[in-house]
């Protein structure tokens, strides 16, 4: 007797048994027992999540209803005699389940894409079904392969075929086919199915089998089946066949070449632990166990989201796909790590996988990255990347690795506060004084440009989320309106100027300035000339056509310095971080410890 594979000996023969589907086998029952059956239906969804036994599923329950466990009757049973008898019923269904039924007719869209074929089916269709049926079932998996002339022969029979024909149409990629099918059609899209039910269905398969096998392999295949539950039962099937007894994860990595987990465990500690040695040795073993590059990035990319997760929401979440008895270590690596420093891991991995593949010498990329990792524990906020201060308390080692007394001070790339805080290179007092929070005490002329924009940058000085508003200026100012814009060589603050919820944020802002609410707009550039004493940047005042040359010319100035800080490593570290970061501006410092901008 031949072998039947797993994914065939354990397809779901009931709604319930569709394993991830209920919300859809709900619908389905109830529109049978209703009596408001659909004359076509499309079932989309990604490959083994079970549209093709839910079509089969459903076809046995409009026919054959008694060998469906959990299939409802119709209104109309008892009309034309009612259903035929139950080993009748059951003769049919399995029909359906091998392909075979003369009513239920299962076709692939590949194999009948021509329109001659559309042809014979609608000529077909209209022939009453044979025998004790109800309806004739015409079920198309892959539909998106016929053509768009078949599509188009069978456009008027599916908007209304005979009152015994029923369409179930099936397909992995529902964009490929046209707007006509789709609107005459119900439509159901299948969910790719939750690991830990996966798990379970792969549980009771072994069970059935009377095969012992190791949770972390149970575990690992569902993850490798990546929702499918058919791919699921392969990858079993395949691992079944090596014949040994219990499945342990030794086995499964030598059968499926999957990375050793204990290296990969030794690779996270030494990277927890800064262990730059330990880290690269690791990396080299399993390069030499036969491990490709990209599954490296993929195991540690997995791997450190299963630790992002435990470290925010705990290893009790539904989200934590380990099995219990590797929970407890996972647990104890989160603790080396925070959510942040492990978002960037998982960042910096993906980037260089992805553009390594471009590259002429990848292993470099590999084993650079692997350092990396093992040097930059712990991402940093932009603050302290900046000021060169350590990552965050607690925590072993800075960003860069270095002492900060011996490395160079670095270039900011957000405008430092004017008030208060000031930094140790800042000539303002060391203690700082309280900027003002209400209206000015003096009134100010609400019609002057210049006294405008100063009482706005000192309202919101102590605020760093207002940083930005020391390079735009007021354009133009009238009743109901306020328009900003960018001062010369900081048109880059427009990324940040034109979010409407910072310009809502302006807009509160100025309100107890002017006594009165306007909307506040940006554009690039300036429309009409300063009035006499407007402020043109972040300081200085204006003075006609010379000083409007003076700023175009100090406005290169800055664009040639922001590019010569770009280069810098600390800021491009910055940049790799905060990937939508926008360097405002650039400061150099002298001997003395004195800003110069």
């Amino acid at each position: 007797m031949s072998y039947t594979v797993l994914a065939r000996r354990y397809r779901s023969t009931s709604f319930a048994g569709v394993i991830g589907q209920e919300p859809i086998a709900k619908t389905l029952r109830s529109a049978i027992e209703q009596g408001r059956v659909a004359h076509a239906y499309l079932f989309t969804g990604t490959r083994g999540v079970g549209k093709t036994s839910m079509a089969r599923i459903f076809a046995r329950a409009l026919n054959a209803p008694a060998t469906v466990d959990d299939a409802p009757l119709p209104p109309d049973a008892d009309a034309d005699g009612g259903f035929p008898e139950v080993d009748v019923q059951q003769r049919m269904a399995e029909s359906i389940m091998r392909g075979d039924d003369l009513n239920v007719i299962e076709i692939d869209g590949a194999s009948n894409n021509s329109v001659e074929q559309a042809r014979q089916l609608i000529a077909n269709a209209g022939l009453s079904p044979t025998g004790n049926a109800r309806y004739k079932i015409y079920i198309i998996d892959e539909v998106h392969m016929l053509s768009t002339s078949a599509f188009n022969a069978l456009l008027k029979t599916m908007e209304e075929p005979p009152p015994h024909v029923k369409f179930i149409l099936c397909t992995t990629e529902p964009h490929k086919i046209p707007a006509t099918i789709h609107s005459r059609c119900q439509g159901f899209d299948f969910r790719n199915i939750p690991t830990p039910k996966i798990v379970a269905h792969l549980e009771s398969v072994l069970a059935s089998e009377s095969i012992e096998a190791d949770p972390q392999v149970v575990w690992q295949i569902a993850r490798l089946a990546n929702g499918s539950m058919r791919d699921g039962l392969s990858l079993l099937d395949r691992l079944i066949s090596t014949g040994q007894s219990p499945l342990t994860p030794q086995v499964m990595e030598q059968m499926f070449g999957l990375p050793d987990a204990q290296i990969i465990g030794a690779l996270i500690d030494a990277l927890a632990s800064g262990d730059v040695k330990g880290s690269i040795e690791s990396v080299a073993n399993l390069i030499a166990n036969g491990v490709s590059q990209d599954q490296v990035f993929e195991v540690l990319i997995e791997r450190f989201r299963q630790l992002m997760l435990i470290s925010i929401c705990g290893a009790d979440s539904d989200l934590v796909e380990l099995p219990d008895d590797t929970k407890a270590g996972a647990v104890e690596q989160a603790k080396r790590f925070d959510a942040a420093g492990l978002t960037y891991m998982i960042a910096l991995c993906e980037s260089v996988q992805r553009n390594g593949k471009a590259s002429a010498t990848p292993r470099a990329l590999l084993d650079a990255t692997i350092v990396r990792l093992a040097l930059a524990e712990k991402m940093a906020d932009v603050t302290a990347v900046l000021s060169g201060a350590s990552v965050g308390s607690g925590q072993k080692k800075k960003l860069t690795g270095s002492d900060p007394a011996t490395r160079p001070a670095p270039v900011p790339a957000r405008p430092a506060p004017t008030a208060p805080r000031p930094l140790a290179s800042s000539p303002k007092p060391a203690s700082p004084s309280p900027a003002p929070t209400a209206q000015p005490q003096v009134p100010i002329d609400t019609t002057n440009i210049t006294a405008v924009m100063s009482a706005l940058r000192d309202r919101v000085a102590d605020r760093p989320a207002f940083a930005w508003l020391r390079f735009v200026t007021i354009d133009q100012l009238d009743e109901q309106s306020a328009v900003l814009c960018p001062t010369p060589g900081h048109r880059e603050v427009m990324h940040f100027a034109k979010d409407q919820r910072r310009l809502q944020e302006i807009t509160d802002e100025l309100a107890p300035i002017l006594g009165r609410r306007v909307q506040v707009s940006v554009r690039a550039s300036q429309t009409q000339a300063q009035q006499p004493g407007d402020v043109g940047g972040a300081g200085g005042t204006g003075g006609g056509a010379s000083n409007s040359d003076t700023q175009v010319a100090r406005g290169a100035a800055r664009h040639a310095d922001r590019r010569a800080a770009m280069d810098l490593p600390l800021v491009k570290q910055v940049m790799d971080i905060f990937p939508d970061a926008v360097l405002f501006d650039v400061r150099e410092e002298d001997a003395e410890g004195q800003s110069n901008a």
